[in-house]
């Protein structure tokens, strides 16, 4: 249920003084770089770059960002409802919490 979320509300951010030259990297680049990029990832090597192609797969990795704030418990959504937290800190003030002590008439002496 949660990759089709992710799959359904997953989106891409790039600066955009970089957007001609992202947008023209992801179109040149061969499905195969990206695969075996990937398992190089997975096996936890982040540098190593066999051909052309693989290193470009490398510089979009670092300058693309993937955005998930739809996505339930991902680091987006979390910050989302941090600021929307703060939003209405900002807005109504601090919340304020008050504490009733009822001692057990059971228990209790006094009763």
């Amino acid at each position: 249920l949660q990759r089709r979320k992710i799959l359904l509300h997953t989106s891409l951010k790039v600066k955009r003084e970089s957007f001609p030259a992202v947008a023209s990297n992801l179109a040149a680049i061969s499905p195969w770089a990206v695969h075996c990029v990937t398992e190089r990832v997975a096996r936890g090597d982040t540098i190593t770059a066999n051909n052309e192609d693989e290193k470009c797969v490398l510089r979009l990795m670092k300058e693309v960002q993937v955005i998930t704030s739809h996505v339930s418990g991902s680091a987006q959504a979390r910050l989302n409802m941090r600021n929307e937290i703060r939003g209405l800190t900002y807005e109504l003030g601090m919340p304020s919490f008050y504490i009733t002590i009822n001692p057990a008439d059971v228990y209790n002496p006094l009763v």
